[in-house]
């Protein structure tokens, strides 16, 4: 890569709410210019973004527009047939006009049409590999789309080896073209001892004194429905007060709303709602532990945030949870609802642990780091502009 070379990247999610592909689109976007100075890099959006997220190296294009929308809720027609439209029709056009050497997929899709080279990062294969998570219009959408962006992508980026297997065993694509870049955590996430500014994230959440958290979408992936039965025997022990859920309503939300007013928790159960990025660290070192039993994680970035601010962990022992968590967290089997309320009662009761937990976690989340992560890709895009050369 030379000073010539120019990498566009699909740079849409940097709008609206930043979580989970936003986060790293953002932080990817803020550490490749120190990673490959030699290069400048174009942020494909689809509607402005402010000056601060566009760093010195990059440059901003407005392709197309579309009204502002602050969720990244996925499984509309209209804007599945948007994103078809401006990847296959708006941006060859960008590429060509700009002379870019590269287009970077940042969520999986790359322009089918034309001759650009491109690499395209798969975060994770949940419709694939577990149906029925999404509604049944968007899990065809990504049956068909993401194969055929993947097989057409000149290198694949996965997030972690979980993904890179599924996307081997799943797709059919050959392992040397993928190569796993783990996501970076910000130093933003770190113990949060400052008793003012806890204090005043708690009133304005209005948090309880003793919790639980789950921070990310409220989803059916996630597979709330088991901690739902777990809260219900640890509220009804008085070891905590309340369960916290700070996220997105998805598909699948209203069923786990159900679920906490058959079981008569409804007034101890928190939905906050999506929670700006500068209260999670508070959040997180408010609460008791930090619990996701999902069934599929393509990464887990929650995982590694919640662990960087020294907060105890329990988390399913499948998909990328275990290889993000390492020996840092309490690993449950999310088929085994009962295993869930023993171990969070043993952490609730034991501060040894949770101590030894909070050090673990903290120690491992510094193997992370977003710099790490933007000088992987940055070797990713060199490797195919020499080899397509």
């Amino acid at each position: 890569m030379n000073a010539a070379h120019r990498i566009a990247l699909d740079a849409r999610r940097l709008a609206g709410y930043r979580r989970g592909i936003g986060l790293y689109v953002q932080n990817l976007v803020r550490c490749l210019p120190k990673a490959a100075p030699e290069a400048e890099f174009l942020l494909l959006v689809d509607r402005p973004v402010p000056s601060e997220l566009v760093p010195a190296g990059c440059r901003q294009i407005v392709v197309g527009w579309r009204p502002s929308a602050d969720s990244q809720s996925v499984g509309q027609f209209g804007a599945q047939f948007n994103s078809v439209y401006w990847m296959n029709v708006l941006v060859p056009s960008v590429l060509k006009r700009e002379r870019a050497d590269l287009f970077h997929g940042t969520n999986v899709a790359v322009p089918l049409l034309g001759r650009s080279r491109s690499v395209a990062t798969i975060h994770d294969l949940v419709s694939m590999r577990v149906p029925g998570t999404y509604t049944a219009f968007y899990e065809r959408y990504r049956k068909l789309s993401v194969p055929v962006a993947a097989r057409h992508a000149s290198h694949l980026v996965a997030v972690s080896e979980s993904t890179k297997r599924d996307v081997v065993e799943l797709i059919g694509i050959r392992p040397e073209k993928v190569t796993v870049v783990h996501h970076g955590v910000d130093a933003s996430f770190a113990p949060v001892v400052d008793p003012v500014l806890l204090d005043r994230v708690r009133r304005q959440l209005s948090l309880p004194q003793r919790f639980i958290v789950h921070v990310g979408a409220v989803e059916r992936q996630k597979r709330l429905e088991p901690l739902m039965h777990a809260a219900a025997e640890i509220l009804k022990k008085g070891l905590i007060d309340a369960v916290v859920l700070a996220g997105e309503e998805g598909y699948g939300a209203e069923a786990v709303r159900s679920l906490v007013a058959e079981l008569g928790i409804a007034e101890r159960v928190r939905f906050l709602g999506y929670v700006s990025q500068e209260f999670i660290p508070a959040l997180y070192s408010l609460a008791r532990c930090a619990v996701y039993p999902s069934w599929y994680e393509g990464f887990g970035m929650p995982v590694l945030e919640a662990m960087a601010c020294g907060t105890p962990i329990v988390a399913s022992n499948t998909s990328s949870l275990p290889e993000v968590a390492g020996d840092a967290a309490l690993l449950i089997s999310p088929g085994d609802d009962g295993a869930l309320a023993r171990v969070l009662e043993r952490l609730l009761t034991d501060d040894h642990l949770r101590n030894d937990l909070a050090r673990r976690g903290i120690e491992r989340a510094r193997q992370f780091s977003w710099e790490t992560c933007a000088s992987r890709h940055a070797d990713v895009y060199r490797r195919v502009l020499r080899d397509e050369q």
